[in-house]
């Protein structure tokens, strides 16, 4: 028995459609509450978990000198087990993040060389999207002579992304998951 070639078609085309994935995460009203009072309380912590450098010549030059950590690759730095973070504490922000990309200008001898700062930033404003459940926070701090513009959005799932662009260095991105500060880790 031959199957006509049309019919074929149809089913392949059936299948696809039935295939399709849901674009929207459906969370509850009470982790969505959760998660708000979370971020309203200021007293939060994101753990990187990966990070997602520009993608450079020099980069790739990194790349094929095979210079990354195990699991890693140009694109997606692995950075599990390392204790990197952006802290909001009240009005205070700090971060140790470490920077994987090229610097235009700066960074002498001696410097850090990773991403880190601590203080009051200024321009900080938070947005919550509805649609998309997702809570934007950005902000402006300078550390030394250097200043950061940084992006965290935030999902009631806990995860969440910064992004940190500088006029010294390429923008860099990094993946992890938020959680509350513990009360001892406030009094450190």
């Amino acid at each position: 028995m031959k199957i006509p070639y049309h019919f074929l078609w149809i089913i392949t085309l059936l299948l696809l459609i039935g295939c399709k994935s849901t674009s929207k995460v459906a969370y509850t009203p009470e982790g969505i509450a959760s998660f708000r009072d979370l971020i309203d309380k200021k007293s939060f912590k994101f753990i990187a978990e990966t990070a997602n450098p520009t993608m450079t010549n020099g980069m790739n030059a990194l790349a094929n000198a095979g210079l990354w950590p195990p699991g890693s690759t140009v694109s997606n730095i692995m950075l599990q087990g390392n204790n990197d973070y952006l802290e909001v504490h009240g009005d205070s922000i700090s971060a140790d993040l470490p920077y994987f990309g090229e610097r235009q200008m700066g960074g002498g001898y001696d410097s850090n060389t990773g991403i880190s700062f601590k203080g009051i930033p200024s321009h900080y404003k938070e947005e919550y999207d509805a649609s998309k459940n997702e809570m934007r926070i950005t902000f402006t701090i300078t550390e030394n002579l250097e200043s950061y513009r940084v992006t965290l959005s935030a999902f009631p799932n806990k995860r969440a992304t910064v992004i940190i662009n500088s006029a010294q260095r390429f923008p860099i991105r990094y993946l992890g998951e938020i959680t509350e500060i513990e009360d001892s880790d406030k009094s450190s």
